[in-house]
């Protein structure tokens, strides 16, 4: 890790897991007007991992806008229409997302939720 990493790093390792309480409680409402949490699996290990994003919602689509991609890894698991969760305004929704970009140019991620059934 970097020396310029470290702050960035230690930030996540801190602040993320607040938010994620924060977003998956009736406490929502204080953040969820633009941040939800996404949860993509990992494409060699597998394992899921969900991290508070800023977003936009428009219908069953929702954009993401991958701010320092160069310093995340997420992202780099949704090449192709992979399947992810996401919870919004206190909601979980299922879908699909793909990256484009990259790290020099800017990364953002289009997801596709699935029809909700709730509606």
């Amino acid at each position: 890790m970097s020396q310029g990493h470290a702050p960035f790093a230690v930030l996540n390792r801190t602040a993320n897991p607040l938010v994620r309480a924060v977003l998956s409680s009736p406490l929502h409402r204080l953040l969820s007007r633009g941040l939800a949490l996404i949860t993509v699996t990992g494409r060699r290990s597998g394992r899921r991992y969900t991290f508070p994003v800023g977003y936009r919602q428009d219908g069953d689509w929702v954009t993401v806008n991958v701010g320092a991609a160069g310093r995340k890894r997420w992202w780099r698991n949704l090449s192709y229409e992979d399947r992810v969760e996401m919870r919004i305004r206190g909601r979980r929704r299922a879908g699909r997302a793909r990256a484009h970009g990259d790290e020099h140019t800017g990364v953002t991620v289009e997801v596709h939720l699935d029809p909700d059934a709730g509606r």
